[in-house]
């Protein structure tokens, strides 16, 4: 975890304060057959660090990064748990094994018209950390 100023730029968005810059350990605390969303987990990891803020942006490339990381079969760190806001899955080169693990949960997912992978009827299983 990396504590950081918000920088000018973002400032418009959050305000002043301090941003956190997101770890891989908090997606482990999401149990199977549950999922969360980028903007939950930016809450939590704001509100354990005492930040105002973490930068969603940050979040979303630090999962696919995560993604492409563990996509090779290990499932140590539950990535595929982590979906957009719109319930659409996370672009990354590994969407396809998100999708495949979701469905291993019991999850719903399909294509929308624009070709991404969305869960379908999520509300009930979303995972909230506070």
């Amino acid at each position: 975890m990396k504590k950081v100023a918000i920088p000018e730029k973002m400032q418009k968005f959050y305000g002043t304060g301090t941003m956190l810059h997101p770890d891989k350990e908090m997606i482990k605390e999401i149990p199977a057959g549950q999922v969360t969303t980028i903007d939950a987990l930016c809450r939590k990891l704001a509100y354990d660090h005492n930040t105002d803020v973490t930068c969603p942006m940050r979040t979303n490339n630090f999962i696919k990064a995560v993604t492409e990381t563990y996509s090779d079969g290990s499932r140590s760190i539950p990535f595929w748990r982590v979906i957009r806001k719109n319930h659409q899955l996370i672009n990354s080169h590994s969407t396809e094994l998100c999708a495949e693990n979701l469905k291993k949960e019991g999850f719903q997912v399909n294509k929308n018209n624009k070709g991404e992978f969305e869960e379908l009827n999520v509300e009930k299983r979303l995972f909230t950390f506070l």
